[in-house]
């Protein structure tokens, strides 16, 4: 007896996380998206602008990023959030991975301290600076959400604690 019911709650359990993989299906209004909109700013410099478009309250955002340009060894070198919309957030950090050529963005809107949640909307969140580690040119930029340890995917919370998965999107720009 004590197997079935073992088997059971794992199956119940592989079930309930296969459902978290795919992305959202919002029946209460428009799907959640998050764009990167890389452009270069000179022949070594790129920027990557993420915007989010959203229509609930969110809380918390983890946003992994991972970037190349053919073999070129790049690094994320600096983030800005002033002037978007997460700026009042009391937890913002970027993290840069040079081995696999990403960087976690992390917000959380309240640390104790009563901080308003992300109102629905839509507009800019951060701003991604990139760089060529050797001081070579860039000559594009290639941007996608992954998985960063330990186990950050792209998601966001909406209050009290409800997961919400965007859907990603690249928009290229001309040069």
């Amino acid at each position: 007896m004590s197997l079935q019911k073992t088997a059971l709650f794992m199956l119940g359990l592989l079930l309930i996380l296969a459902m978290s993989v795919f992305a959202q299906k919002d029946e209460f209004g428009k799907i959640d998206t998050l764009y990167a909109e890389p452009y270069q700013i000179d022949d070594k410099n790129w920027g990557i602008n993420l915007s989010l478009t959203n229509d609930e309250e969110i809380v918390g955002i983890s946003v992994p990023l991972r970037f190349a340009s053919g073999k070129l060894r790049l690094v994320a070198d600096s983030t800005i959030f002033k002037g978007g919309r997460t700026e009042h957030f009391r937890v913002k950090f970027a993290r840069a991975d040079t081995s696999i050529q990403s960087v976690t963005i992390g917000l959380i809107n309240d640390i104790g301290v009563s901080v308003p949640a992300l109102q629905p909307g839509n507009g800019r969140i951060a701003t991604i600076f990139v760089s060529s580690l050797d001081g070579d040119k860039i000559p594009d930029l290639k941007v996608d959400t992954t998985t960063t340890n330990p186990g950050n995917t792209l998601q966001m919370v909406s209050p009290p604690v409800n997961e919400v998965i965007p859907v990603f999107m690249v928009k290229n720009t001309k040069k």
